[in-house]
């Protein structure tokens, strides 16, 4: 009996133990961070060269179809310049001149979005099988 008497004493009269409750929230948190599924976002996968592969991809930037886009919106395609309604027919004549059906695509920093997006519609209705863009790396000066 005494000892009852000193615990309601510590305790005090109408006041709760919050300790369970605090261990049982601690347990809750620890089984919804143990039981969490994260998700892996899928990045994009890039195929990069190897050292050894230097020569290759000099001879293959040699037999691709480069675009180039200007800044006022003008197409040249393998070095000649081409009006914008003939680009789809330019393409895929060069791409079977270099029997190749990869294009690369180079726009200048201030063309336009649908310039380059044009280039694209040309280059797919042409018949190529893989586009790649191409910029111009800015030198930084020291």
């Amino acid at each position: 009996m005494k000892t009852r008497k000193r615990r309601e004493a510590l305790i005090g009269e109408g006041e709760l133990d919050l300790t369970p409750m605090t261990d049982c929230i601690f347990l809750l948190l620890i089984f919804f961070m143990i039981t969490t599924v994260f998700i892996e976002v899928q990045g994009i996968v890039v195929d990069l060269p190897s050292a050894s592969d230097s020569q290759e991809e000099q001879q293959q930037q040699k037999k691709d179809v480069n675009i180039l886009v200007s800044a006022t919106g003008d197409y040249t395609v393998s070095g000649n310049p081409v009006p914008a309604a003939s680009l789809q027919s330019a393409i895929k004549g060069a791409m079977d001149e270099a029997n190749n059906r990869n294009v690369i695509i180079q726009g200048d920093p201030a063309t336009t979005h649908k310039s380059i997006v044009y280039a694209m519609d040309q280059a797919t209705g042409a018949g190529a099988e893989q586009l790649a863009f191409a910029i111009e790396q800015q030198q930084e000066q020291e």
